[in-house]
This record gives C-alpha cells, structure tokens and sequence, in this order.
C-alpha cells in the first residue's frame, strides 16, 4: 500500500473530466475480497450528509481503503506510531492545487476489527461501518477528539448524521 496511490488521479485526463460523478474510490484489499461489503453508493451517501452538515460542496472526493487486521497494523505502526490494528484512519489530503481541493483525502478501514468490534457491542455491521465511515470523514474535515469539548462536538456530529438514517447513537 502505497499512501499517494490511494487517490487515483488520471492526470493524462483533460481537467474538466476530472471530477467525476461517484466521489468515492474505494479500494478492497484482498484479505477482504470475500467479505459481503457496501458497493460504493453506499459510501457516496454518507459523503453527502457529511458535506451538507458541514455546509461543504457536495462535489467533494474520498478515497476508501478496506483492509485486513495485519494491514491496518502495519499502517498504524508506520503512520501513528501505534503497533496494532485501529478501526479507521484518516489522511487528510495534502493537495494544495485548487483545482483539487474538492479531494478531502483517504480512509482506511479495517474490515476485520470491525467486524469483531460490531459482535463485540451487539451492533448490526452497516451501523458500526456507518459510524466509522463518518467518524473518518469528520477527521478528514480536521475534526479531532483530542480533548473532551472537541471529542464532544464531533461526536454531536457524529449523532445527527446517524440519526439521519436511523442509527442509534453508538456513545449510548
């Protein structure tokens, strides 16, 4: 895994086609090729409801990595400094061109742990990747809970948006 090559641009393209209809790269590590996962449709429409609670231009583009336990750890070790595998990570995108700042960046998803984490908190699968994939994107957008009143705001953001599609708060 290659962290640039997670936003995969044609820069051979002219500009204009650049922006595409389907905001969400999703890329399905093969330790997970077997698992029953959400199409990237899916993932479109949380993108949606973030951008419109957050008042953003709704041609906004993620890129989506779904990856194994021993992925995740490796990403984690090398990114954060934390030698095991996390639910979700965010990489904010660097890119300061204009005419690509519509890319909010890439998130990584470990597949595995989510699943174990759902059985765990007796949550239905789809909840629990809902949350993560909000919770990932709000980092994206510079969210952080690095303390309890910024913890308290992204999760007040976290509610709503669930709430929107009928899912529970996943802090009760």
């Amino acid at each position: 895994f290659n962290r640039s090559s997670m936003l995969m641009l044609n820069l051979r393209a002219p500009l204009r086609l650049l922006r595409v209809a389907m905001p969400t790269e999703l890329q399905v590590s093969s330790s997970c090729e077997g698992f029953n996962l959400p199409q990237p449709e899916w993932f479109d429409a949380w993108l949606k409801i973030i951008c419109e609670l957050n008042d953003l231009d709704n041609g906004a583009e993620v890129a989506v990595r779904i990856c194994g336990a021993e992925e995740s750890c490796s990403l984690n070790s090398r990114y954060r400094g934390i030698k095991k595998p996390t639910n979700v990570l965010s990489f904010p995108s660097e890119i300061t061109l204009h005419n690509f700042a519509h890319i909010l960046g890439d998130i990584v998803i470990c597949w595995d742990l989510l699943i174990s984490e759902a059985n765990n908190q007796n949550k239905r699968l789809l909840d629990h990747a809902s949350h993560l994939f909000v919770h990932g994107l709000l980092h994206l957008l510079g969210y952080s809970h690095d303390d309890d009143e910024t913890a308290r705001q992204m999760e007040a953001i976290e509610v709503k948006a669930l709430a929107l599609k009928g899912i529970n708060n996943p802090y009760e």
